[in-house]
């Protein structure tokens, strides 16, 4: 069956990198380059919820909550392409300087499998990520 060699993400907004890493993954990509854009989902999620006392400090406030929603959402999407046999990097693709969305998940298809080490931070939190909900529907290796 048809896979590409390369599959890229390039400041996709919201869950339109999900579909793109979801897609990628269903397709068994070997390498996978995601540059997310906005980070909305979870951020609405968290404002919607009632987090836990020890998270409040992190989500009280309009600003801290988007960052903390920025860093969970990559950090998400990594465990769960980890889950699936991905060797996943995230790095920092240019300088600050010249752009606030400059975070890169770069990940390679090697099938060492690892646990989805976000589940139980997701599940405390309340939180449904979009990437988790389509990966649900799609087989495992």
């Amino acid at each position: 069956p048809w896979r590409p060699h390369v599959v890229l993400a390039l400041h996709a907004c919201d869950t339109a990198t999900d579909e793109c890493i979801a897609r990628a993954v269903e397709w068994e990509a070997p390498l996978i380059l995601a540059a997310p854009c906005c980070h909305k989902d979870l951020s609405r999620q968290l404002r919607a919820t009632k987090a836990p006392a020890r998270y409040r400090a992190l989500v009280r406030d309009g600003i801290l909550r988007e960052r903390f929603a920025d860093t969970l959402t990559d950090a998400v999407r990594a465990s769960l392409l980890r889950a699936r046999g991905y060797r996943v990097d995230v790095v920092e693709f240019v300088d600050s300087a010249h752009t606030p969305r400059n975070t890169l998940i770069r990940a390679t298809l090697t099938g060492a499998v690892q646990a989805d080490d976000s589940a139980a931070l997701i599940a405390e939190l309340g939180l449904e990520p979009k990437l988790g909900q389509l990966l649900a529907d799609v087989r495992q290796p």
